[in-house]
């Protein structure tokens, strides 16, 4: 067995008795959302192989995904156009060892979303002979043939981060190397998910992406049982007024609950130049007294008794909540909005029907003569939609259910729809703000 080094990226390669095989990654560092490829050479004309990836994401918790190919007639596995025959992904897909990583039986983190962002995932991707799974025990003590290691990152080079207290706002705004000015964007996620890793990447894309925090940081509430809608838009006023931030307002993406905050944060100024839900809800749940120009908002509650259970013993809890659709006046006022709305859908959400409920409100918008709304629905996508190529997550834990639950989706299909999505939604939000500039 020897090393050598090729920048960044360590390739191991051992020696058998007939040829030495090798495995590329190119590159061998960069951004999560960054396509690899992957080739693997050496080998014997139609042999047998299985690829595995590995992420040894905290010291308790590991994410491993495996697929096997065929070598072609000169020895080589070129991801990104021969098959895998089998394993955790099958078909052409250059990406699958990627999104397709699964934690570890039995371990609690079921989201492989990082707590620091400043540091790279590391990615181990070996090469083995045969067709076998390293997860079972008979394969477990398989030897590698070779491996190698890619970065993935989630900052750019020459992206700033910094830890926003300014007033009553708090969060994290992270800003693009240069002088800018650079178009502005809000990023929030639901449930006291205080997530940077979206923001991190929407800013190597060139935008100053502020991650709004609203509970569960600092001297913020511990959880969203009380907003006010003045927070919100105290928000959008300093980034706005932000020097390095371009004028004509800011974009704003919410996933889940972020998506009603999103849509509240559109009713209430015109410094919201673009909106994207992603899988949101049209209202406010029970849970959240929201207090909107000094009114609390109607809610919308929920019945526990509705819950059902997966095959695995894992909750759903799609039609836990309440219709909002039939209580329209219960609903956020989305034909008050003035700026272009992005509606983003996973079919097979089972946190709650959001397909539904944005059918229900771009009917709304229709019916008071507004056409500032788009739609793109995917099947078998589920609730947890996030930047491409991270690994689809069906069950995790939910910090208001207390539980670990179901959130819907089909591993590839998801994953094909997060790769969909990323460059639609960042044309969307540069569109939009060339739009509020006329």
């Amino acid at each position: 067995m020897f090393m050598y080094s090729r920048g960044l990226h360590v390739v191991t390669v051992r020696c058998c008795s007939r040829l030495m095989a090798s495995i590329a990654a190119n590159p061998p560092a960069g951004l999560m959302s960054d396509k690899v490829d992957i080739r693997v050479t050496g080998l014997e004309k139609q042999q047998p192989v299985t690829l595995t990836a590995t992420v040894q994401f905290t010291r308790d918790a590991q994410f491993r995904s495996h697929a096997h190919y065929v070598a072609d007639s000169s020895g080589s596995v070129v991801c990104s156009r021969h098959a895998a025959v089998g394993g955790t992904f099958s078909g052409v897909e250059p990406m699958g060892l990627f999104w397709s990583l699964q934690p570890s039986p039995a371990q609690r983190v079921k989201r492989m979303i990082p707590k620091d962002v400043t540091k790279p995932l590391e990615v181990r991707l070996c090469l083995y002979d045969g067709h076998i799974d390293t997860r079972s025990p008979q394969d477990s003590a398989a030897e590698p043939r070779a491996s190698c290691v890619v970065e993935r990152r989630f900052m750019g080079d020459g992206v700033r981060r910094t830890v926003v207290r300014e007033g009553r706002v708090r969060g994290v705004l992270f800003l693009p190397e240069g002088e800018g000015p650079f178009p502005g964007v809000i990023d929030m996620y639901g449930s006291g998910s205080n997530f940077e890793h979206r923001a991190a990447l929407l800013c190597s894309q060139g935008f100053a992406a502020f991650r709004l925090l609203y509970s569960n940081f600092d001297d913020l509430p511990k959880t969203e049982a009380q907003l006010d809608s003045e927070y919100f838009t105290e928000a959008v006023d300093w980034l706005s007024d932000h020097p390095l931030v371009q004028p004509g307002g800011v974009g704003v993406i919410g996933t889940s609950l972020g998506g009603s905050l999103a849509f509240i944060m559109g009713t209430l100024t015109d410094k919201v130049n673009a909106i994207v839900w992603l899988n949101g809800f049209t209202a406010m749940l029970s849970t959240t007294q929201f207090s909107y120009r000094g009114q609390i908002l109607p809610t919308v509650g929920f019945d526990l008794s509705r819950v059902k259970y997966t095959e695995d013993g894992h909750p759903n809890v799609v039609d836990v909540t309440d219709d909002p659709t039939l209580e329209p006046e219960k609903c956020i006022q989305v034909e008050t909005i003035l700026c272009p709305v992005l509606f983003v859908v996973g079919e097979d959400d089972k946190n709650w029907r959001s397909d539904k409920m944005a059918t229900e409100a771009i009917a709304r918008m229709k019916a008071h003569g507004k056409t500032n709304h788009q739609l793109l629905s995917y099947p078998g996508a589920g609730h947890l939609i996030e930047p491409p190529y991270m690994p689809h997550c069906r069950v995790s834990f939910h910090p208001a259910a207390g539980t670990d639950i179901d959130f819907g989706g089909e591993t590839a299909a998801h994953c094909a729809a997060q790769e969909d999505l990323w460059p639609r939604m960042i044309t969307f939000l540069r569109k939009s703000r060339l739009h509020s500039q006329l």
